[in-house]
C-alpha cells in the first residue's frame, strides 16, 4: 500500500504568486485523497506553530502538513542557477545564496534538497525555469520527475537525470490554484508523519 503526498505547494500566505487559502489548502488536500502535502512557499519556511494552528484551524487532524520552502539561488556573479525545495532546514532561507552555500547549511542540518522542476521549459522556448543539465553539478537528494507543466521531452529528461545521479524522483503538483493540488503526487511505501521520516525516506 502506498501512501500519497503532494510535497511543492504554495499559499498566499507567504506566496504572492498563489491564490490558495492555506485552510482551504489542507481540506482540498483531505478531499483528493492525499496523506500529506508540504506547504513550499518562497524562500519562507512556515513556523510549527503556525502549522500546528493551521491544522487546528483547518479540523484536518488526519493529514500529515508538512513544513519545507522553495528556495531560488543564484550564483556569486548572480546567474541564476535554479529553484530547490528544502526540506529538514529550521529557518527561512530567502532566495539570494547561491546553490552550493544553501546545500551546505541545509545538510549542515540534516536537510535534504530537491531540484524543483528542473526541466520546465521556459515560456520562451530558451533555457528552464528550473537548474536544467546543471543539475548533475549540484548536491541534490532528489528532483522533480512529475510536474505539470513538464512536456514529454522534460518529463523524459528529468528521469534520466534522476537515474544518472541516483536519487530520489518525486511528483509534485506546485500548486497555486486550489484545483491543481494533488495533481502529480509522490507514492511512499511508509507513512511519513515528520520532517525527519520524509528526509530519511528522500535519502533511501
Amino acid at each position: 500500500m502506498f501512501m500519497e503526498y503532494d510535497l511543492h505547494i504554495h499559499t498566499n500566505r507567504y506566496s504572492g504568486c498563489s491564490n490558495i487559502d492555506p485552510v482551504d489548502a489542507l481540506k482540498r488536500a483531505c478531499e483528493v485523497g492525499l496523506r500529506g502535502i508540504a506547504l513550499t512557499e518562497h524562500g519562507i519556511r512556515w513556523r510549527d506553530e503556525e502549522i500546528d494552528e493551521l491544522v487546528s484551524t483547518a479540523g484536518v487532524d488526519d493529514l500529515v502538513v508538512l513544513p519545507g520552502q522553495e528556495v531560488a539561488c543564484y550564483s556569486s556573479i548572480g546567474k541564476f542557477q535554479g529553484e530547490f525545495l528544502v526540506f529538514g532546514y529550521p529557518s527561512s532561507l530567502g532566495s539570494n545564496k547561491s546553490v552550493e552555500m544553501m546545500a551546505a547549511m541545509v545538510h549542515g542540518a540534516g536537510g535534504v534538497i530537491i531540484a524543483a522542476h528542473p526541466f520546465k521549459r521556459h515560456d520562451t522556448g530558451h533555457g528552464y525555469y528550473g537548474s536544467g543539465e546543471a543539475t548533475r553539478n549540484y548536491p541534490v537528494d532528489g528532483l522533480e520527475v512529475e510536474h505539470p507543466s513538464y512536456d514529454r521531452e522534460g518529463r523524459a529528461k528529468a528521469r534520466e537525470m534522476a537515474e544518472i545521479l541516483g536519487v530520489a524522483g518525486i511528483g509534485c503538483s506546485d500548486a497555486h490554484d486550489l484545483r491543481s493540488i494533488g495533481t502529480c503526487r509522490t507514492l511512499f511505501r511508509r507513512d511519513i508523519a515528520d520532517i525527519p521520516a520524509l528526509c530519511e525516506e528522500v535519502k533511501a
